[in-house]
Order: structure tokens, then C-alpha cells, then sequence
């Protein structure tokens, strides 16, 4: 599905179905459909080319002609689709209505699924109507307009490392300095230990965001706690309370769920509470209304511990009424020229031809220093060979106007809108569903699209549906039209991101810049692509034709339901709603919608309108106060997503494995034993393990559960039972991509059913299986497991190895970026196999046994090059470089030369009778120069204290003299069973 285009790209093969033999249409229907096909073909065609010329550039004409053959293909989509499930599986919805325009004329169709001679009627007027707008079409002269296709492509591996020099590093230092000197005033020492606010305005785009998370970085270490925290318009204050409080004190509050059950007042108090306590630094970004400050302000109240707070915000008010105000400016002239240089030349010194360096000027001239200006048309270029940069500078209509910079701006975030192509249109429009500063998840993004119909199967001939998709989302990175949401290190744990547990570095979704969501919400509109109300917008009511509407934060008051009830939601393809009120008045007249999206709302009785919902593609109840997923679901046949996310579902109903072409099941519930195996067509699939105590000893009459008098022996063996059978189901899913689950390996032969069944997964590329060890071992001997070329997550938490599996190595698993697995002794031909993965970025080993396991350099210049994160538990490690010829520089550039956490445990009594006890003996000083942390747990049992206290000095001397200072982090445990002098 493309914007210009409306759904004729998925029109096109819907009318091929009618074609065939089942359907039975008469010879006359059938030879105008395919008279229709070709005429659509050509329609199409036109469109796209359409499509790819700025709005402001076509003639009226043009854009009334586009839109009315776009809102007919969506009325000709829904009446075929519409024709097919009702013929297909001749169940008649509850309440019917009559449709508007073309299918008023067509309602007895809807109501007998297999009249056939009203089909050939529809098809008829449809040719008919067809036939008006393609008479005027040859009024209109656009066949001129040329375009160049583009496809999808991977992420670019120069896209994070340039979007951090471009934003963080240039022209930032000179007005860091000039803050922090705000901050710190050096002539006035009696201000050191008052709180001091500065506030940084500017236009959207010139970088204050970027500017303030400089200053933390900078300043942080040297304050006892920090936060940084986004606001953005119309925020929930409840949330940034909470953020700031965590953020201040990760430790108590990361992990614990008290802070969701804290009022304002109460957040605000033990905001209080660590401020007056400890001297913090806390950024407020992007802060939209002086209402908002004021409560912030509150929680920051002055202390005599020299607090510094930093604002930015967009409004020159806001910013005086918060405290000093710095003026953000663009960038210098120097400033502009390098970022742009750096982009379009990956900073190599690349010398531009006279013509480029022309073009490059005049585009400098009228960016006038605006980094996310300058960001994206460079973007642009590096794209395009440099002959046609002119061009590119001619199409964006840059002349002698007297246009402001934010006019500029847009116009610039426009043009490479348009240059983008058109199947790449409609994914970045889809964003403007979303609020302002909100992380979007990857997975659940990409699945809406493929639900929309955004990509289609005959697109992906090689490659599956989610790839094709993936490949749209990583292009629309690599175009700095979204930014990636990057996984971030956290002492006490990695973040939890969309409910996943990301290791460090990985994109798990995407933020989009508050500039670029004006433009796109402003595009939207324009086509009737989004319609979003929120709080704000109550007046602003949908269209009549609205087709896909968002709705945040509303309340619906009396006097609006009755135009809220009359928008002819039945046109919607989809619905979201987000911490909204009773909107359960709109369900019962959907008709088309294929993406349903409640968040953070209670349940409205949506249930009782899901055989209604034929068309439904995508459900998602994340938050919704629901308890129980009703047995309807199962009447969703086309069903391809479902999310249940952060309810109160405790178990899905047998009916879900009726939902035969379901793709994607998130679901914290257990699932009836058997239910799993039915769904073959899963790709993705989150849930907990099946429950035996709920599912074999559940009697539906009861109010509560009932258990058999089985003695706790059976209990055991049920439970036995119930996981064998979940792991064998595992292996039906044969197109699983995405796995991750928890399951409770009691026994040998559950594991090795496991192991059998994970043979079978050859397309699985995220697998995660968490669980209690029992403490079996096993080794896995099959062979059929290498196939998995793509798969680039590896956690098997469940099991442990007697050694580490064969077919983890560099051949067979050339992707494999993270691998937390247990095995019994790890050993040194373990860490040379695993050091020769080309793409490995995370490893966390644990071992039963305790030994010394040696990772020595092999000269190759290619061992564990990528590596960032390495966590070993169980057994130490010793960095050996002796056996290298290189010399020390060499080799010590070479060996891990990307690590930056390095995590382990160290048992002393051990390490003493070893004889290894000394930083030297374990060659920590060979850890590389990019190291920025070590953590480290000391094992005190059977140690007596000076020998724990030399380890921990050996330790703290290691992280003194390592040449990048790395922060040292040391925890310890067993000190109660320490042997004494």
C-alpha cells in the first residue's frame, strides 16, 4: 500500500482471486475484471509517478484526480474483500450497514456472500466509475514527471558512529563550555552549593537536546546522582515524576514496581528527598508550558548541596519564567561545513569537484547553521552522485526569499520526504500515529505495516514479509528521517525496553524527531492518510472518511459522541486509542479496519463486536484492564498479530489456535497444553510456559481453581507433562524468527525433546529461553541446527552444557551476535572458537566448575572484534598476549579492540591456591584502551580477609593504571563464611 496510490497495489491480486474457477462469476464479470485490471494497472502507474512529486508542484487538477482514484480504491478494497470472507467462510456479521457511495448500492451483497450477479453489478459500476476519472486524467498532462526507483537496503554500520560525531561533537564544545561555566560561576564561590537553573531555547532542530545530554555526559561524574529526563507537549507529568525519580536513584528504583503506585505528591516528596541529600544534575528536556515547570520545580526544591538543573525548551517565556536563559545559536559557518563534509564524505578527506563545492554552499547558505537541516539533506546527497547535487538544490525551490529558518527547514525535511520511495511514503507517514518523544518498538511497528498491507508478499520473493519490512525501517534510519533507539549500558542491568531485556548497542525501535512528526502529521492530513485528535484537538473532529484515527488522551465529552458515533468509522482500516475514555461508541460501526490498536484504556466490551471485525489483521490490548480474552478471538480467521502485553490475562482461551494465519503472538499468559502447536504460521512468539495446575485441574463452574486430590508426587508429574508436550509443539513452529519464552527443564528427557524440537527451527534468527536449571547436563550432538544462518541471538538460560555446542562457530553462525548460554567447564578452544565470530557484540558464559580459562591472542588481527560486552561467571579469565610475535602495540590494538564492559567474578580461595591471585597473573592490564567499566564480584568463601582485601586492591590498581581509567565497580558475597586468620 503507497499514499498516492491508496491499496491499489493490493486491489490488483484480489481481483486476480476473483478469476478463479470456485467463485463461479459469470463469463461476462469475468472478462470485465480483467478489463478492469489492465485499466487499474495503468492508473497505478501514473500514480506512483505522481507520488513522487512535491505537493506544492502539482497542479490542482492533478492532486483532485489522485484523490479521487485513491478513495475509490479503498471503497473497491473493501468491497472485494468483503465479497471474499463472505464466500470464503459465509459468516454474516451482526448488525450490518448499508455502505456509503458505491457500496449504498451494493448492501444486498454484503448480506448474501454468494449472489454473484450483485458482485458483477459492483464490478460494472466500479468500471463505470473508473472510466469518469481515468476521462480526465487525459485532461491532465503528467506524464512528464520522471522518477528514480530506490530499494531497501541494511543499516548503514557508519550510522551510529556519525550520527554521535555530527550531533555530539560539532560546534558543541564552544557553548558546553559557556553553560557549564553558567552552571559554575568561578568568581562567586558563595553560589557553589545553591541550586542553580539554566535554560537553553531555541527553534526545533538547532540542537539543544544534543547540547544538553553534552553537558551531562561532561558533568555527571562529578555529582552524586543525575537525571535526564524528556517532557515533550502535552506530557504526562505522573511519568516524568517517575522518571526523574528512578533516574536519580536507579538502585531502589529500576526494577521495583512501587513507583507505578505513587501519586504526584508522593513522587514529588521522594524526589525531594534525594535532592536535599545528594548534589544531582538533572536535564528537563524539551519542556512545552510554564504549568509543567512549575510542578517539576516543586520536586527540585533548592538545597544547599549545589544542584544544577538544565531546561530546554522551544518557548522564550517558558524559558525566562524557569531561570538563565542561553540562546541557542546555530552553527558557525566552520561548524556547518564540517558536519555537512562529514556526512556526505564519512570524514576521509574526500575532495568535492568545483560544481559540488558550489551546490554545497548554497546549501550551507540557506540551512543557516541548523544541524538537523544540515543532517538531512546530507543525507540526501550521499546518496545521489555528485553531478546531481544541483539538481537536488534546484528541487528543493531554494532561491532569493526572504523564508525563516523553520520555513527552511521544513521545506528541506520535505523534499527528502519526496525523494524518498513511494513504498517508503506510506511507512514514515504511519508514524504520525504515534505521540511526540515516544520510543516505538521495531517488531510492532513492522508488523502493523505488513497488517496495512504496506508490504506485500510478492515483494518478497527471496526474503520473508518481516525482512522486507525491516529492510523499509533500516532505510528510513539510514535517511535520518527516524532515529534508532539504542539499547544503553545500566550498572544495575540492561534497560528494559518494550518489555526485552536488549543487550548493550542493539536497536530495538526509533524516535522521530518533533520537526519531522510536524511534518509528517501536516502530510497526513493533507491526504487523508492519519487523522490524530488529542486532548488539545477536541474540536477538531475526524473527517467523514477518515482512514486510519488516533486518538490520545481524549475525552469524549456528551456533546461530541453523537458526531464521534456519525464518522463513518466503517471506512477506518485503523484504530488506536491511548489512555482514553469510553470509546466503545465507535466498535460497533467498524467495518474495514485491519489494525486495532488499545492502550493504557479499560475494557470497553470490544468483545462483543469481534465477529464484526472480519477485516482485523492486528490486535493489540497492551495495558488494557482486561482480565480475561474473551473466546470471540477466535472468529478473527485473518488474525496475524495479537498482543496482550501488560494486562491481567492470565491464560489465553483454547479459540486462539483457530487463528490458523497468525504471525506474531505476544502474550505474558499461559497457554492451554496443545494451543502452541497449532499455530504453524507463527514468526514471532513472547509467552510464559504452560500451567498444568491451571489447565488440568480447572473446573469451569467453580469460581476458582479446583485441584484434584492428587498428592504432590502427581502435581510434579503433570507439571512434567505440560512442558514436555510445549516443547515438542515448538518444534511445529517450523517458520518461528523470534522466540522467547520460559520453560522449567525438569528432567533429561525434556531436554533433550527441547534440543530436538530447536533443531527444527532453521528460519530462527532472536532465541531466548529463560527458566530454572534442575541440574541436568546435556550435550548437543545433532547436526541439524547449523542451518539457522541468520540467527543472531543466542540465550539458553534453561540448559546446561557439558560443553559448548559444536556448531557455535564462525561457519555455521557467521550473525551471531549475543550468546548467554551455561555450560559445565568452559575451555580454552571454547574461547578461541568463540573470539573467531565475526559479528559477536555480547557474551555472557557461566560454568559450574571453577578453573582459570585463558584467552590467548592468535596473531590474526580477527579475534573478538566487535565484542563490547563480556560477562563471565563461574570461571576466571586470563588475557594472555605471550604467545603473539606482533609487538605490545600491535597486539594490544588488535585484541578486543572493542570492549567496553567487562564483567566477572572472582573466587579468591581459588585464585590463591592457584597462585594467580595478582592483577599481573590474570593480565588484566592487556584489556584494551576502549574499556569504560569493570564489574566485578568478589567470592569471599574460604578466604580470609587479607586475602580478599588483596584482590580487591589488585583490582582497584588494575583499573588505576589502565590507560582509559575505566570505572571499577566491586560487589561482594560469602563474607559470612570466610575462613578466619
Amino acid at each position: 500500500m503507497e499514499l498516492v496510490t491508496g491499496v491499489l497495489g493490493s486491489l490488483l491480486p484480489k481481483l486476480g482471486e476473483l478469476l478463479k474457477d470456485e467463485y463461479d462469476l459469470q463469463r461476462g464479470t469475468r472478462e470485465k475484471i480483467k478489463s478492469l485490471s489492465r485499466e487499474l494497472e495503468s492508473v497505478h502507474a501514473v500514480l506512483r509517478i505522481v507520488g513522487e512529486v512535491p505537493s506544492e508542484q502539482l497542479d490542482e487538477l492533478v492532486k483532485l484526480w489522485a484523490r479521487d482514484v485513491r478513495e475509490l480504491s479503498y471503497d473497491m478494497e473493501d468491497i472485494v474483500d468483503t465479497f471474499l470472507v463472505r464466500f470464503n467462510d459465509g459468516h454474516e456479521p451482526d448488525d450490518p450497514r448499508v455502505l456509503r457511495r458505491l457500496r449504498k448500492k451494493m448492501s444486498k451483497l454484503f448480506k448474501k456472500a454468494k449472489d454473484r450477479r450483485e458482485i458483477a453489478g459492483a464490478i460494472r459500476r466500479i468500471n463505470e466509475k473508473l472510466q469518469e476519472v481515468a476521462t480526465r486524467r487525459a485532461r491532465y498532462r503528467v506524464d512528464s514527471i520522471v522518477t528514480k526507483p530506490a530499494g531497501p537496503v541494511s543499516i548503514d554500520p557508519r550510522i551510529q558512529a556519525l550520527y554521535k560525531r555530527s550531533t555530539e561533537l560539532i560546534g558543541v564544545d564552544g557553548p558546553m563550555d559557556k553553560i557549564i561555566n553558567m552552571l559554575s560561576p568561578r568568581n562567586d564561590i558563595h553560589l557553589s552549593d545553591k541550586k542553580k537553573i539554566i535554560s537553553i531555547v531555541g527553534f526545533g532542530g538547532l540542537g539543544k537536546t544534543t547540547l544538553a545530554k553534552a553537558v551531562y555526559d561532561k558533568l555527571k561524574p562529578d555529582f552524586d546522582c543525575g537525571a535526564f529526563v524528556p517532557v515533550g507537549r502535552n506530557p504526562d507529568m505522573k511519568k516524568v515524576l517517575r522518571d526523574i525519580l528512578i533516574d536519580l536513584d536507579k538502585q531502589n528504583y529500576m526494577h521495583s514496581n512501587t513507583t507505578t503506585t505513587l501519586d504526584e505528591r508522593q513522587l514529588i516528596n521522594g524526589i525531594k528527598d534525594l535532592v536535599e541529600k545528594k548534589r544531582s544534575i538533572v536535564i528537563i528536556d524539551d519542556i512545552w508550558d510554564k504549568k509543567s515547570w512549575e510542578l517539576i520545580r516543586c520536586a527540585l526544591q533548592d538545597s544547599n548541596c549545589g544542584s544544577r538543573v538544565v531546561v530546554t525548551t522551544r518557548i522564550s517565556e517558558v524559558a525566562t519564567h524557569a531561570g538563565c536563559v542561553y540562546n541557542m545559536e546555530p552553527l558557525s559557518r566552520d561548524d556547518s561545513e564540517k558536519l555537512l563534509y562529514t556526512r556526505i564524505a564519512s570524514a576521509e578527506g574526500k575532495c568535492l569537484t568545483r560544481p559540488s563545492a558550489v551546490a554545497c554552499e548554497k546549501i550551507l547558505n540557506k540551512c543557516d547553521g541548523v544541524p538537523l537541516a544540515i543532517i538531512t539533506i546530507a543525507s540526501l546527497l550521499a546518496n545521489k552522485p555528485e553531478e546531481d547535487w544541483s539538481e537536488v538544490y534546484n528541487s528543493i525551490g531554494f532561491g532569493h526569499g526572504g523564508n525563516n529558518d523553520v520555513e527552511n527547514t521544513r521545506k528541506i525535511l520535505s523534499f527528502s520526504y519526496y525523494d524518498l520511495p513511494s513504498y517508503l511514503k506510506a511507512c514514515l507517514l504511519y508514524l504520525s500515529i504515534f505521540q511526540e518523544d515516544v520510543e516505538i518498538d521495531k517488531n510492532l511497528l513492522i508488523w502493523k505495516w505488513i497488517a496495512e498491507g504496506f508490504v506485500q508478499e510478492k515483494q518478497a520473493v527471496r526474503i520473508g514479509l518481516f525482512e522486507l519490512a525491516e529492510g523499509c525501517f533500516n532505510e528510513l534510519i539510514n535517511r535520518n528521517m527516524i532515529q534508532p533507539a539504542v539499547s544503553q549500558y545500566e550498572w544495575y542491568g540492561p534497560k528494559f525496553q518494550s518489555d526485552q531485556v536488549y543487550e548493550e548497542g542493539y536497536v530495538y525501535g526509533c524516535r522521530v524527531h518533533d520537526m519531522i512528526l510536524d511534518m509528517i502529521r501536516s502530510l497526513s492530513k493533507e491526504e487523508n492518510f492519519v487523522t490524530v485528535l488529542d486532548s488539545h484537538e477536541q474540536s477538531e473532529l475526524p473527517l467523514s472518511h477518515a482512514r486510519r484515527l488516533a486518538l490520545h488522551g481524549m475525552s469524549i465529552e456528551q456533546q461530541n459522541r453523537c458526531q464521534m458515533a456519525n464518522m463513518a468509522a466503517e471506512q477506518a482500516r485503523s484504530f488506536f486509542a491511548n489512555k482514553c475514555d469510553d470509546i466503545s461508541l465507535v466498535f460497533p460501526y467498524f467495518r474495514a479496519v485491519r489494525v486495532l490498536g488499545l492502550e493504557y484504556s479499560a475494557d470497553y466490551g470490544i468483545w462483543r463486536h469481534f465477529r464484526s471485525l472480519f477485516h482485523l489483521r492486528y490486535l493489540g490490548l497492551v495495558g488494557v484492564n482486561i482480565k480475561d480474552l474473551p473466546k470471540e478471538v477466535g472468529d478473527l480467521k485473518f488474525l496475524q498479530t495479537l498482543d496482550v502485553k501488560r494486562t491481567s490475562i492470565s491464560k489465553l482461551p483454547d479459540t486462539v489456535g483457530m487463528l490458523t494465519q497468525l504471525l506474531c503472538l505476544h502474550a505474558y499468559a499461559a497457554a492451554p497444553v496443545g494451543l502452541i502447536g497449532k499455530l504453524t504460521s507463527l514468526q514471532e512468539l513472547w509467552i510464559i510456559k504452560p500451567s498444568a495446575a491451571a489447565y488440568m485441574h480447572h473446573d469451569e463452574n467453580a469460581d476458582d481453581m479446583c485441584f484434584s486430590e492428587k498428592d504432590a508426587g502427581d502435581m510434579y508429574s503433570d507439571e512434567k507433562n505440560a512442558a514436555r508436550q510445549f516443547v515438542k509443539d515448538l518444534g511445529r513452529l517450523r517458520e518461528l524468527r523470534v522466540l522467547r519464552t520460559k520453560i522449567d527443564v525438569m528432567d533429561d528427557s525434556i531436554a533433550r525433546d527441547l534440543l530436538e524440537s530447536l533443531d527444527n527451527l532453521h528460519k530462527i534468527r532472536y532465541l531466548e529461553i529463560l527458566g530454572i536449571l534442575w541440574g541436568m547436563n546435556v550435550t548437543w550432538t545433532r547436526t541439524g541446527f547449523i542451518s539457522p544462518w541468520h540467527l543472531r541471538r543466542l540465550c539458553l538460560v534453561c540448559i546446561e552444557f557439558s560443553r559448548l555446542p559444536a556448531w557455535i562457530n564462525s561457519s555455521a553462525l557467521p550473525n551471531l551476535s549475543f550468546i548467554n548460554v551455561t555450560v559445565q567447564v568452559i575451555q580454552e578452544q571454547d574461547m578461541e572458537t568463540l573470539g573467531m565470530l565475526p559479528e559477536l557484540y555480547c557474551l555472557k558464559l557461566y560454568s559450574r566448575y571453577t578453573n582459570v580459562v585463558s584467552i590467548k591472542h592468535t596473531g590474526n588481527g580477527g579475534y573478538f572484534q566487535k565484542l563490547k560486552s563480556f560477562k563471565i561467571v563461574g570461571s576466571s579469565v586470563r588475557f594472555d598476549l605471550s604467545c603473539c610475535d606482533c609487538s605490545g602495540g600491535e597486539i594490544k590494538s588488535s585484541f578486543m579492540p572493542s570492549l567496553e564492559t567487562f564483567e566477572t567474578d572472582v573466587h579468591v580461595r581459588f585464585l590463591e591456591d592457584a597462585n594467580m591471585l595478582g592483577f599481573d597473573k590474570l593480565g588484566l592490564e592487556n584489556l584494551p584502551s576502549s574499556l569504560k567499566r569493570i564489574i566485578v564480584v568478589i567470592c569471599c568463601r574460604d578466604a580470609c580477609d587479607a586475602e580478599v582485601e588483596e584482590a580487591q586492591a589488585a583490582l582497584e590498581h588494575a583499573a588505576d593504571i589502565h590507560p582509559n581509567n575505566p570505572t571499577l565497580k566491586i560487589d561482594r558475597y560469602g563474607e559470612e563464611i570466610k575462613r578466619p586468620l
